[in-house]
């Protein structure tokens, strides 16, 4: 068994040695010689190798390929939407992450597993900022999250009406407003509208 000792409570940018004494590893940086930690946490010393590691306390939850994640759109740019993440697999997520989505529609019948180079592409999905989309992880690429929205339980799960404010009402091809009867075509999720998608969007806004 590898022999470790123990050293007190520390926060990020402090500083725990010298290079000269030890080796920089998990959840730690060099800076001008001095290694300093990256994470709060506890931090070992692995006394036969000289290598420090911080034990990260209460790291965020990482969105994996094939994790379904739930939040509301931020930013609109170009064919892409940027989402800001609330849930991972249904579970809250204090970690501020963002993903990325496409909103064209592909060809691909290979679901979120297919390759994005095997996907072809055939008209666009109409998002606006504010909406309350589910989507599925299916790639982290260039350390990005990328979300597919093609599958049925997918897409939008609650928004309001960007003409007069009020809610909307799923109907066949999109979405139509209770109050002004303005039509959107959006890509609707099958359950769009339960109780707990309205709370989370005035959490939001």
């Amino acid at each position: 068994m590898k022999k470790t000792r123990e050293i007190n409570q520390i926060i990020p940018g402090e500083l725990l040695s010298v290079i000269e004494e030890y080796d920089a590893g998990k959840n730690t940086y060099v800076e001008d010689g001095d290694i300093r930690s990256s994470a709060i946490g506890g931090s070992s010393i692995d006394l036969p190798d000289r290598i420090l590691n911080v034990k990260q306390k209460n790291p965020p939850m990482i969105p994996k390929i094939g994790d379904i994640i739930v939040g509301y759109i931020d930013m609109l740019f170009g064919n892409m939407i940027s989402v800001r993440i609330v849930y991972i697999n249904e579970k809250y997520s204090k970690s501020g992450f963002s993903a990325i989505a496409s909103t064209r529609f592909s060809t691909s019948s290979g679901g979120y597993g297919s390759s994005w180079r095997e996907r072809g592409y055939k008209g666009k999905y109409v998002f606006k900022v504010g909406d309350i989309i589910r989507g599925r992880v299916y790639s982290l690429l260039n350390s990005s999250i990328h979300l597919s929205l093609e599958e049925k339980d997918l897409g939008v799960v609650y928004t309001i009406c960007f003409s007069c404010g009020n809610e909307f009402t799923k109907v066949p091809g999109g979405l139509k407003c209770n109050s002004c009867g303005n039509f959107e075509d959006r890509k609707v999720s099958i359950d769009y509208g339960k109780q707990s998608f309205t709370q989370l969007y005035d959490m939001q806004f």
